[in-house]
């Protein structure tokens, strides 16, 4: 039977620091930890977000100081909200279908770390190198795996990454966080991919109870509590997962860095949907502003690949439902330009344009563009203007991932656009760079950056 031995991924975290990781990770992490600050931030924007930590918050104990819950999980609900957040690329088994990510580390390490920036003031070097280690083992954990078929990402692999930065952060032995990554590992999130994909915004609360799960085996493991190999094991190997690769999980460590393999999106919507708006782009980007009002969108076509097709709703129920429909998000970026963290809110949701533009998508599954899967995403996008004018353009994959990275500039652009009325310039500014253009060990942004969002959410 195969078995887990979380001690060497403990060792590695323990005794890694920022410097012994390539620059090019470094620079990577940098700009995840920006983007997912950015997106957690835009998800605090919407009501629901903030309703449900107040709910939390009326119904908490007090001195709840080391794991408080709903701190943690109104944060890791908050982290999700966007479906902006990045994730693994492509897993490294080919016939691997409906193409989900691999695993979403970062925003279930995420309300962690902000938690004890808050707390203690944590520098933002430490809290960029604990990033990085907890979404390298997080990673490793999703590519040493294959989800069963349905299942969603969060809540699966994320605790793993929220135990280890809990452990290291307090403290904890090597010893005990091995222990700490096994309890996290032991309480996967069994939940469907057709929940977010229907519109179900319950799938955000995943990834909050995988970074509280996360952060509550560490404290466990402190008091003594031990994890057990052989189950996680079977729920990796058997119950939620599959395909356990032990080498994948410890091989190699410090010199193939999965983290590598993250993709960043430029939407915040469902990453089927990406090839879509890229097309979009591509096809209008010579028609300018003026003309595209005077002409009007007669038709849209979309020739996609199967999954995508298969997100055609137009009458959406919630900003989740909006985020998986393939006509919707169209029509929200021909009418904005952007789909960030104000795009969904419900005044602009509702908004008659959205639905009359979406109207005149048509979506056509293209059977090569189909079994081009996983490693290709390919969608092409046709535009047909009521004045007889026409324009066309397709793409291969969309672009965030590896092969075509979003550069600073626009990590950086879609960071302030998604905190923008939620944060301070001069905190938006600092973090900015702090992450980008880091100039000192001592700085302590993201701490002045996590104090601001929880006096948003009062707690």
């Amino acid at each position: 039977m195969i078995t887990i031995d979380a001690r060497p991924l403990a060792v590695f975290a323990h005794g890694t620091r920022l410097e012994d990781a390539p620059a090019d990770v470094v620079r990577l992490a940098r700009l995840l930890l920006l983007d997912s600050l950015g997106v957690l931030v835009g998800g605090l924007h919407y009501p629901p977000v903030q309703a449900f930590v107040r709910g939390l918050r009326a119904a908490e104990p007090s001195g709840l100081r080391d794991a408080p819950f709903a701190r943690l999980a109104g944060l890791g609900t908050a982290a999700t909200w966007l479906d902006a957040d990045s994730g693994g690329s492509f897993h490294p088994q080919g016939h691997r279908l409906p193409p989900v990510p691999t695993a979403h580390p970062a925003p279930h390490c995420l309300p962690v770390l902000l938690h004890a920036a808050a707390a203690g003031g944590v520098p933002d070097r430490r809290l960029t190198e604990v990033f990085l280690l907890a979404c390298e083992i997080g990673m490793r954990f999703g590519v040493g795996t294959s989800l069963r078929p349905g299942l969603h990402p969060h809540g699966i692999h994320g605790p793993v990454a929220a135990a280890l930065s809990a452990g290291v952060l307090a403290g904890l032995t090597p010893d005990d966080t091995a222990e700490a990554l096994l309890i996290g590992a032991s309480v996967p999130m069994a939940a469907t991919l057709a929940v977010p994909v229907r519109g179900g915004t319950v799938r955000n609360v995943w990834t909050g109870l995988g970074a509280y799960y996360g952060a509550a085996a560490a404290g466990r493991a402190a008091d003594g509590t031990r994890g057990s190999a052989d189950l996680v094991a079977r729920l990796l190997d058997s119950a939620v997962c599959t395909d356990l690769d032990t080498e994948e999980l410890t091989g190699g460590l410090g010199e193939r860095w999965r983290l590598a393999d993250s993709y960043l999106k430029p939407y915040a919507c469902a990453r089927w949907i990406h090839p879509a708006l890229d097309a979009w782009r591509a096809a209008v980007a010579d028609v300018p502003d003026a003309a595209r009002a005077r002409g009007g969108i007669d038709e849209i076509v979309v020739e996609t690949f199967a999954f995508a097709v298969s997100l055609d709703a137009v009458d959406v129920g919630s900003d989740m439902h909006a985020r998986f429909s393939l006509p919707v998000c169209l029509a929200a970026l021909a009418l904005d330009g952007d789909l960030v963290a104000q795009t969904f809110l419900p005044d602009r949701l509702a908004r008659p344009e959205v639905g009359e533009i979406a109207a005149r998508v048509r979506m056509v599954e293209e059977p090569e563009f189909s079994a081009a899967l996983p490693r290709e995403r390919p969608a092409t996008v046709t535009v047909r203007w009521r004045d007889g004018s026409s324009g066309t353009a397709g793409v291969r994959n969309a672009r965030g991932n590896p092969d075509d990275p979003l550069g600073a500039d626009e990590v950086e652009r879609k960071f302030r656009l998604n905190v923008a009325g939620l944060l301070t310039d001069a905190t938006a500014d600092a973090a900015v760079a702090a992450l980008l253009h880091p100039a000192g060990a001592g700085t302590t942004a993201i701490a002045q950056l996590a104090s601001e969002v929880l006096a948003e959410l009062g707690c």
